[in-house]
């Protein structure tokens, strides 16, 4: 990992929050300790208004997310695989009062370009860094600390990759937009998204539904309890009663099936 992240190359995944530095911030790794994980959630749970650590949890990765945007853009568009282990993120911390829309940063903003040779196992070894060594070891992490269920945490993960490929890149013409995305959604092996045996994300793609165009959700994010309306493509939206699901904090009768 010879190269170093260009001005150009910022400013285009800026857009996706990557900056070279961030403000008041932590390092991602040391939620994999589990006292730093309970405060630094309680802490979220506090400025962001929400309910219960568990609903802050997947609030977290829905905003983690950006991770896994930021490394496949750079992969599908530019070829470039970005050094994005635990202890090389850091994110910026929740304000109370104000939107928690963290900037990310790398603290060793060194890439590895593409050699042009066997582009398969080269997106391969993207895949495990990103899924496999970064989000399934979070994944797991917080679904035994604060009882969220992994099927949630990994389609709060899947929803913002299908947004990068289905209108982010939509309109550009680089060829690996439709082969990465082919391959994220349908070919990928298990054990490259950790200890699996079957891809994670493909089972969150669907097609849309018309006339609104929009992919229900096969969990609910927990959005709603921050005092947000429910989002339109929340499986959870014609089954409430009075704004709350039936089965609360619990995966709903809408995706018993699913589970």
């Amino acid at each position: 990992m010879g190269n170093i992240l260009k001005e150009n190359d910022l400013s285009v995944l800026q857009k996706y929050r990557l900056t070279s530095e961030t403000g008041r911030s932590f390092n991602v790794a040391n939620l994999m300790d589990k006292s730093f994980a309970l405060e630094f959630m309680r802490n979220l749970a506090y400025s962001i208004d929400s309910p219960s650590e568990k609903a802050a949890a997947s609030i977290f990765i829905k905003r983690y997310a950006f991770i896994a945007v930021i490394s496949l853009f750079a992969m599908t568009t530019a070829n470039k695989k970005l050094d994005i282990s635990l202890c090389n993120i850091e994110m910026e911390e929740a304000e109370r009062g104000k939107d928690w829309l963290p900037m990310i940063s790398l603290k060793n903003p060194s890439i590895e370009q593409w050699n042009g040779e066997d582009r398969e196992e080269w997106r391969k070894s993207v895949y495990c860094d990103l899924f496999a060594n970064n989000i399934y070891p979070l994944v797991e992490h917080f679904e035994k600390i604060f009882k969220v269920s992994k099927l949630i945490l990994w389609e709060n993960i899947a929803v913002y990759l299908f947004w990068l490929y289905e209108t982010e890149l939509k309109e550009n013409k680089n060829p690996n937009v439709l082969n990465d995305f082919r391959f994220l959604t349908t070919e990928a092996e298990g054990n490259l998204f950790g200890n699996y045996h079957l891809n994670p994300i493909q089972k969150y793609y669907s097609e849309k539904n018309s006339p609104d165009e929009i992919r229900l959700r096969k969990t609910c994010c927990f959005t709603y309890q921050l005092g947000s309306k429910r989002c339109k493509t929340c499986p959870c939206t014609h089954i409430t009663n009075d704004g709350v699901c039936f089965d609360g904090e619990s995966i709903c009768g809408a995706v018993q099936s699913f589970t």
